[in-house]
């Protein structure tokens, strides 16, 4: 992972989406939630940026990239999982080491039930690694639900000018939420433990093993206990895409369309235009009946040579012309990856590494480029600009030397094993049409505490309210318990609550509406303080695990507004309700006024032991009976805390014994 934070204000946008990155106020010590987990090429773009907008000051006077010493120290990063967490404890790595890192995390939290983990750099920033980390994925799945109650996966990727990668992660079983734009520290802090696959060439042994068994390795499963054919890639197609594809395609006459791709995302892996020329040339005469399919313009025209370029201008439409395609001449390249999904017959040229790291492709053929492990890129996916300006004559000299009707011998040879039994061979394509329906889940908790105060609550409502009274609920949560006060009141009576986090209250707000309780109002505030003021708190997120009685559980920041509740000057109240997390001395002189004035019935809870005294002595001086139900563990109730709810009636008041 990298982090980063900005002393100066900066705006990115590119055609696809736009972020605005503050300065830190303090930038020797930034806080949580100015420092900022970098997505994919996301610190390329600052970079430009950075000199447009401020074109007279030093790029690194305004971006601070954290060293890898300092991002140890930071708060709040999730451990991580896999090989990488390995390495890092003790220099070993297991086989199976995910299931006891999963195993240590959840003892680490015992009553949490839901896990939310993130994939840092998805599988890579290109296509095709990513299509094997997903089959990758497929196995490791299986481990985290083995080992945790519930979990969840968000991926992190970053600024691209498509959306092909996000489009194969949606929909995908245990994957949430799929980021393209970086997180701050303060959200990092949501998540529990987290996968990172950033600078992925440069880890341990990658390049030494198969790239599917290298993501297995890397996420901490054993490689070695899974099928050979358990690791074929599976592919997300759009209809839309297939169809204009198919139009196309039937504009060309009957004959083997054989699809050429010589274009991988580095110069090192390409093949230069003199060999495609070649190679366009020698199937024009070896193969009468062939119909080549370009994705690029070409520099020769021939009725059996269709330039596709105007129409295949995204990664999703090449997906579907290599699912439509009768077979594929290649290089080391995304589409490598998508003929296996798509069971088209292939033949990849591989400039940088050798058939062995390709095993798992039964209808794939690979040919090295003549002295291929000679030369300077052998075993390099990618090499800097300025080396391969050094190199370029050597590989140019051995692509001179490739036959290209070897490569055809070759395909021909693929292309009859499909042929002897087509129905062996289906492609394997993964249907998203499911991920439109998919709905973010409330990950709420049950507490038990929380389900006796309810019952008390409830208790007191057939006591206390009457149809045409009026209550104040302080804290409702997202209003289950609200409901039944609203319904109790009636349409003639008035309900009051006042809910200060976020999500919370627009659940409230909904379960009201939904009843049709019109005499309700809910406001979104926190009900202390002396008058009128801005507050900032800390999160709640029912997408991550939580509970009603909790207040936060991220530490990411969001505005309310506060105000008393004496700020309303209500005529009557008959029932004033305080939930924690609001249970405080301070709401509560936030009611003095509403209390002296109206003497309604209060109800006060969960309260800790501790704080038992403080609420008993402020409510007796206002002349008011209290009692308090303790609830909770009564065995060993010095080692464990004891809790209360606290019921107060005016003196000469209206409860039962």
């Amino acid at each position: 992972m990298y982090f980063y934070y900005l002393t100066r204000p900066l705006q990115l946008r590119t055609r696809e989406q736009s972020k605005y990155l503050p300065a830190a106020a303090k930038p020797g010590a930034p806080a949580a939630t100015e420092v900022y987990v970098a997505a994919q090429r996301e610190v390329k773009l600052i970079h430009q940026a950075v000199r447009q907008t401020y074109p007279d000051t030093p790029p690194g006077d305004t971006l601070r990239l954290l060293a890898p010493a300092m991002q140890g120290l930071l708060p709040g990063v999730p451990p991580r999982l896999g090989a990488e967490e390995g390495l890092a404890t003790n220099g070993k790595v297991q086989a199976d080491c995910l299931a006891g890192q999963l195993q240590a995390l959840r003892a680490a939290q015992p009553d949490r039930q839901h896990f939310r983990l993130l994939l840092v750099n998805g599988f890579g920033a290109n296509l095709g690694d990513n299509l094997v980390g997903l089959t990758a994925f497929r196995h490791v799945l299986p481990v985290l639900q083995a080992h945790l109650p519930d979990f969840s996966v968000d991926v992190l990727l970053g600024w691209h000018g498509h959306d092909e990668l996000a489009y194969q992660f949606r929909g995908l079983q245990g994957v949430d939420t799929v980021h393209t734009q970086g997180l701050t520290l303060a959200e990092l802090g949501r998540y529990q433990a987290l996968f990172d696959t950033s600078n992925l060439i440069e880890a341990p042994r990658y390049g030494e093993l198969p790239m599917v068994d290298w993501y297995l390795w890397w996420m901490g499963v054993d490689y070695c206990a899974i099928a050979p054919e358990a690791k074929r890639n599976m592919l997300a197609l759009r209809d839309a895409d297939r169809g204009v594809i198919a139009a196309r395609l039937a504009q060309i006459e009957a004959g083997p369309r054989i699809l050429i791709n010589p274009s991988a995302s580095v110069p090192l892996r390409s093949m230069p235009g003199p060999a495609l020329h070649r190679l366009v040339v020698r199937i024009l005469s070896d193969w009468p009946t062939a119909q080549i399919v370009l994705v690029q313009s070409f520099d020769v025209e021939h009725p059996r040579i269709h330039a596709l370029d105007d129409v295949v201008n995204t990664p999703g439409r090449l997906a579907a012309l290599t699912a439509a395609v009768d077979a594929l001449i290649g290089v080391d390249t995304y589409t490598q990856h998508l003929a296996d999904a798509t069971a088209t017959p292939a033949v990849t040229i591989c400039t940088t590494m050798g058939a062995e790291l390709f095993p798992y492709y039964p209808l794939q053929a690979i040919q090295l480029l003549p002295r291929a492990a000679a030369l300077a890129g052998w075993g390099r996916p990618k090499v800097p600009d300025a080396e391969w300006h050094g190199m370029a004559a050597d590989y140019a000299l051995a692509w001179q030397e490739l036959e290209p009707g070897i490569l055809l011998e070759t395909l021909r040879r693929v292309m009859a094993r499909k042929a002897a039994d087509p129905e062996a061979w289906a492609p394997r394509f993964r249907s998203v049409r499911a991920a439109a329906a998919v709905v973010s889940p409330l990950r709420r908790r049950e507490d038990p505490l929380a389900g006796v105060l309810d019952e008390v609550l409830s208790d007191l409502v057939a006591q206390v309210l009457r149809a045409g009274d009026t209550v104040v609920h302080l804290g409702p949560g997202e209003g289950v318990v609200t409901l039944g006060l609203a319904q109790a009141v009636g349409h003639h009576g008035r309900l009051i609550a006042i809910e200060p986090r976020r999500v919370l209250h627009q659940q409230l707000c909904a379960r009201l509406a939904e009843a049709g309780c019109g005499w309700a109002e809910v406001h979104f505030a926190f009900p202390d303080g002396e008058g009128l003021a801005l507050r900032e708190i800390q999160a709640l997120r029912t997408m991550d695990e939580y509970r009603p009685l909790m207040f936060a559980n991220s530490r990411q920041p969001e505005p309310v507004v506060c105000w008393p509740l004496d700020t309303l000057n209500l005529a009557v109240c008959a029932l004033l309700v305080i939930y924690s997390p609001l249970a405080l001395c301070s709401v509560l002189e936030g009611a003095r006024d509403t209390l002296v004035r109206l003497r309604p019935v209060v109800l006060i809870g969960v309260l800790e032991q501790a704080e038992f005294e403080a609420f008993e002595s402020w409510l007796t001086a206002l002349d008011y009976r209290v009692r308090i139900l303790l609830i909770g563990p009564a065995a060993q109730a010095e080692k464990q805390p004891r809790y209360g709810i606290l019921v107060a009636e005016p003196v000469a008041g209206r409860l039962a014994c």
